[in-house]
């Protein structure tokens, strides 16, 4: 794992966990902000700016304001781009910077767009 400058990750719950795979780089300013528990898989490329985050840190009627979140490996997130909580992200995933991933990403698709939506299907990436 290689995290640039100004990364933070912010364990805010008893018993949070944050894992993240081999070969995985987080570049400058990733902000992980967990109360459960987040996973990023192994050889991702997260760009500079990203939020991550598995709470909304306030209820909304009866929905639970934590969702664990999943990155699978090989992964590329845009620059500027927000995962929220209880998402996950398929392997070989691509998501465009500036998106906000609000529901699950297939393995393989691109998404992009507020809220993110699949762009197209089958994509790889070096």
């Amino acid at each position: 794992m290689t995290l640039y400058g100004g990364v933070h990750f912010f364990l805010d719950g008893e018993g949070a966990e944050v894992h993240v795979g081999r070969e995985t780089y987080l570049n400058r300013r990733v902000e992980i902000t967990c109360k459960s528990r987040v996973t990023i898989g192994a050889g991702c490329a997260i760009s500079w700016d990203v939020l991550i985050t598995d709470t909304d840190y306030h209820r909304l009627d009866d929905a639970s304001d934590t969702a664990p979140v999943t990155i699978g490996d090989h992964v590329w997130i845009g620059a500027r781009a927000t995962v929220l909580k209880g998402v996950t992200i398929g392997d070989g995933a691509v998501v465009a910077a500036g998106a906000v991933v609000t529901r699950d990403v297939p393995a393989g698709a691109l998404v992009g767009g507020v809220p993110a939506t699949v762009l197209r299907e089958g994509v790889s990436w070096d």
